[in-house]
């Protein structure tokens, strides 16, 4: 289980982490500690009414259970659009890694290549891919491998104190900027929740996946920070969007080499997975009546949703040809966000009400779990300064969400003309 939600939360931060140590500067370090306390609070929260709501419908089930279907609608619908930008910034990501690998550098040519990679996800989602789940596992154990050995290597050969490391002298060029990516560094933890259903073991798994997400995600995350801060100058990060492929590069060539090929695997899987998770999500919104039926009509012979899958096509296909990916940055996980601060509120709404029991909690402060209370505190300074420091982008969450209400409206309105 652990494996499936791997490629959503890690390519994220790869993704990010060479922006982050752009913009942080010597405070890199520093604010990566506040994007794992975060990280840790969402997966923690998701972990506990995972636990206790061992079936699919993920955080859409959990926000119905405190605060009805239209919060969970517009919660679920925002999320939706976040598994599209996934896709968006998976292929780019990998396109600029293929063209680092093949021809030293980026900058051209990875927006062709990047709506071709897009286009055979889509095809293969459309067919159906049964062994996605193997693939997953596979991704997952190779990520594990090269990273920490990239790691360990980075501290070995060019060890320097924390938590300065050998960035004591560079200057934070946006600090609001750093700490709006770290508080979305880590999207990609509502999979816990929406393959607690899936689990044949629920009750175990979960926990044990989010403990495990934790761990991992914490060391990786530190670890690789040190790393680039180590091993590389702010001159280095070229292209900060493939910061951990300079970083290999700077340190053996082999591992260039082998941590290119991974980062274009993981970017891959994560655009794979925001295909299969928005199908999902919008098939789960129609099922429940409050998308108009033809998101869950299935494709007569592969029986997948080919119209949600679609949607997701083509809105990658714009995201990607804009090319720009500041937007991106911009607009990425401002939904998961708003998305784990509900899955917050309910849960703590459901504890203090007495009406949620679960074999997994963290410790209770005033009939709520620890986690719930860290993460209503941290998440709302992620949206604030998200909202801060990018506010001029949020034209494409008011589409979004427009769109999102006349769907919800149209189809609210047919079921009243046809009881």
């Amino acid at each position: 289980m652990y494996a499936l939600v791997h490629a959503d939360s890690q390519s994220t931060f790869y993704f990010v982490v060479g922006y982050v140590a752009l913009a942080a500067g010597l405070w890199s370090f520093v604010g990566t500690i506040y994007g794992v306390l975060l990280m840790a609070a969402i997966a923690l929260t998701y972990g506990e009414m995972g636990s206790r709501f061992p079936e699919t419908g993920g955080s859409y089930l959990y926000v119905k259970y405190s605060f009805g279907a239209a919060a969970a609608y517009l919660s679920t619908w925002l999320l939706a659009f976040d598994q599209v930008v996934m896709v968006g910034y998976g292929t780019i990501d990998a396109a600029r890694t293929v063209l680092k690998l093949l021809f030293g550098a980026t900058g051209w040519g990875d927006i062709p290549l990047a709506l071709l990679f897009s286009g055979v996800l889509f095809l293969l989602t459309l067919v159906g891919i049964r062994e996605s789940a193997a693939l997953g596992k596979l991704v997952a154990v190779m990520d594990l491998t090269l990273m920490f050995s990239l790691i360990a290597a980075s501290l070995v050969l060019r060890p320097s104190p924390p938590p300065f490391f050998n960035w004591g002298g560079v200057e934070a060029a946006n600090l609001v900027f750093a700490l709006s990516l770290l508080s979305r560094g880590f999207t990609g933890l509502d999979a816990i929740g929406q393959l607690a259903g899936e689990a044949r073991e629920p009750l175990v798994q979960v926990p044990r996946a989010t403990v495990l997400l934790i761990a991992i995600g914490a060391l990786g995350a530190l670890g690789l920070m040190a790393s680039i801060m180590s091993v590389l100058t702010p001159q280095d990060l070229a292209d900060p969007a493939i910061a951990p492929v300079l970083l290999a590069e700077k340190v053996h060539p082999v591992l260039y080499y082998l941590v290119a090929v991974n980062i274009f695997s993981i970017m891959l899987t994560a655009a794979l997975t925001g295909y299969i998770a928005f199908s999902r999500l919008t098939y789960i919104l129609a099922d429940e009546g409050l998308l108009p039926p033809v998101f869950r009509k299935l494709h007569k012979r592969f029986r997948t949703p080919h119209i949600s899958l679609t949607i997701a096509f083509a809105t990658s296909l714009l995201l990607i040809y804009v090319g720009e990916v500041k937007i991106i940055l911009a607009i990425y996980a401002l939904g998961s966000l708003i998305n784990y601060l509900l899955v917050a509120l309910a849960l703590a709404k459901a504890s203090r009400s007495g009406t949620l029991h679960g074999a997994f909690s963290t410790p209770l402060v005033a009939g709520v779990p620890l986690s719930a209370w860290i993460a209503m505190a941290l998440i709302p300074i992620g949206i604030a300064l998200t909202l801060i420091e990018k506010y001029p982008y949020l034209w494409a969450w008011g589409l979004w969400i427009a769109a999102g209400l006349i769907l919800y409206y149209y189809r609210k309105t047919a079921a009243r003309s046809h009881p």
